[in-house]
């Protein structure tokens, strides 16, 4: 196992010689080019990886990064597990340990920030299901030194100024489903209006089209649960001459509403193309697979880390909108 005491056991060299080296922090310490050449190389044979959670307790730091997270995604849909991954391996990886604790309500949130909190991180990611009205806290938070990422969808303009934030792009969500159904020449395509942004992102399929969609073909949905997707092919099935495709806003309404369709006789995609959207495991081992567009949790959750080390080594950061991309299955083939 590669360590300072091996490299500089090897070369007869100090430990403190190595170490200030490979930190790149020499100040007035002396060093020949040859020496200096010889502990890099060496360093770089063994694949020397710096132990980020000795060099955070050195400078002063707790070594630690607090999740707070309010969990999100339907049943089945594995949102949240994905997003725990990807923060667990960002943490990991820097080799930072992590305070969980979960919270639905601003006032668990606040309860949870007290002094101790403050004691035991160096900085907080807070995650999952999107709470504005904490936005206020993570400024405050800031002011007392314990740095603040959020990963939150669909965060309101006017809140974004004042958090650094990640995010998958809810208008793509929409965009990439709807040309994809698009591009095959359908016309008549129903979308799951569920949140702004993926609805944005379906008109704007359109217009780049040159089509206009019709109000019919906006069915309003509370929310992203399967009993949505079922109330829409209920409505979808009332609309005259029908629908030949449906845009869901989660796999869960696509799966709900595949459902019901089958039972009424109605066959997809051989009648009407689906799609959804998480790429979870209800998309890809549903009876007749959907078509979905990712989440982009598990890498929401390693950029949110990194952007707070980032924060915590005093750079200056922005909020990261994160790509996602068209799983193709047979539901829209």
């Amino acid at each position: 196992m590669a360590s300072l005491k091996r490299i500089a056991g090897d070369l007869g060299v100090s430990y403190t010689l190595v170490s200030k080296v490979l930190s790149g922090r020499l100040g007035t310490t002396g060093v020949s080019a040859k020496t200096r050449d010889a502990i890099l190389a060496r360093a770089a044979e063994l694949e020397y990886v710096p132990n980020h959670l000795a060099v955070a307790l050195k400078a002063g730091r707790k070594g630690s990064v607090g999740i707070f997270l309010h969990g999100i995604g339907s049943p089945g849909s594995d949102i949240t597990d994905r997003l725990l991954g990807g923060l667990a391996q960002g943490l990991e990886e820097s080799g930072l340990r992590m305070l969980l604790r979960f919270f639905k309500t601003e006032e668990e949130f606040l309860a949870a920030c007290d002094v101790r909190l403050r004691s035991e991180v160096d900085g907080l990611i807070v995650a999952g299901a999107t709470h504005p009205e904490l936005v206020p806290k993570f400024v405050e938070l800031e002011e007392k030194n314990v740095k603040v990422v959020s990963i939150f969808n669909d965060l309101p303009e006017k809140d974004l100024k004042h958090t650094t934030n990640v995010v998958a792009d809810y208008e793509l969500q929409g965009y990439l489903p709807t040309k994809h159904l698009l591009d095959q020449g359908l016309r008549r395509i129903a979308c799951l209006d569920t949140v702004e942004n993926r609805t944005r992102g379906f008109r704007r399929a359109f217009s780049e089209a040159k089509f206009t969609p019709r109000p019919a073909q906006f069915i309003r949905c509370k929310s992203f649960k399967y009993e949505d997707g079922v109330s829409a092919a209920d409505e979808i099935m009332q609309i005259p001459n029908g629908m030949e495709g449906v845009v869901c806003q989660s796999d869960a309404q696509a799966l709900g509403l595949i459902h019901r369709m089958s039972k009424k006789g109605i066959q997809v995609p051989r009648d009407i193309k689906v799609t959804g959207v998480d790429n979870s495991p209800l998309a890809r081992y549903c009876i007749v697979p959907i078509t979905s567009v990712t989440s982009e949790m598990r890498s929401a959750g390693a950029k949110a880390v990194e952007l707070l080390l980032q924060k915590i080594a005093g750079q200056i950061v922005h909020s990261a909108k994160l790509s996602p991309k068209l799983e193709v299955r047979e539901s829209s083939s």
